[in-house]
């Protein structure tokens, strides 16, 4: 892992800012050639990251871009999305698209899991969120219209939310996934004993599993959300790991 990913990773961890003094710190355990201000110029060239303060690097402090800070989450921020209102309005897509361009079915199929949309039954997808963005990101794909339709929708034959969020995500599935990432939060070294390398590489293993088990979760509003739901207690315990990693590596520096 380079060390300009790593810092990016350490980064969430602190809050979304790190002092520049500590920048340089991770970076001399985590690189071999590269300097900090070459690190940060490409950080910023890359929309990543920008400098905000005075006076040399290390006195100032660097600060994730909200975009990247959302792209480090996995593309969603949970707890804004658990605390979204939900109008009681489904949004709906369906589409009739030949297996002739089987291609084109497995892109759009692929966008709506993008789009955390539930598969409902056979080619029905539903959100509780507009579909707006959804629409905006299929521009370019060459859809026909009469193959795709998009409804706002309120059921009329008794179905409960609690049935057709079931229906529509797998959160058997999902409990398991987030069981693992929590295994994954439990290996976390020993806050005293623990060493820089031992660190940083569970920081490496743990985002990489947050982003799996984030691509998974829908992360609907906390209303529609059913019993037992593993998210907020994963999130928390996520928080109190990543805390311990501030605390682990500001006394090794």
């Amino acid at each position: 892992m380079s060390g300009s990913v790593l810092l990016t990773y350490s980064m969430v961890a602190f809050g979304g800012e790190i002092a520049g003094a500590m920048a340089r710190w991770i970076l001399a355990r985590t690189t071999r050639t590269g300097r900090l201000r070459r690190q940060i110029a490409r950080l910023e060239a890359a929309g990543m990251v920008a400098l905000s303060g005075s006076g040399s690097i290390d006195r100032r402090l660097l600060r994730l871009t909200a975009g990247a800070r959302l792209d480090l989450l996995g593309g969603i921020d949970p707890e804004v999305e658990w605390r979204r209102s939900w109008d009681g309005v489904w949004r709906v897509v369906a589409f009739d698209i030949p297996d002739s361009v089987e291609a084109l079915r497995t892109r759009l199929r692929r966008r709506l899991h993008e789009h955390r949309f539930g598969w409902l039954q056979n080619s029905v997808w539903i959100s509780p969120h507009p579909a707006g963005d959804f629409r905006r990101a299929l521009g370019e794909t060459g859809i026909d219209p009469e193959n795709l339709i998009y409804l706002d929708a309120r059921p009329v034959g008794g179905e409960s939310s609690a049935a057709l969020v079931n229906g529509a995500w797998d959160f058997t599935r999902l409990a398991k996934d987030y069981e693992s990432y929590r295994g994954v939060l439990r290996l976390r070294p020993n806050r005293i004993a623990g060493t820089t390398k031992d660190w940083f590489r569970w920081l490496e293993t743990e985002h990489r599993a947050w982003l799996r088990v984030a691509r998974r979760d829908p992360f609907l509003p906390s209303s529609l959300l059913p019993p037992g739901y593993l998210g907020h207690r994963a999130w928390a315990e996520r928080r109190v790991a990543l805390r311990e990693y501030v605390q682990a590596i500001g006394a090794l520096a």
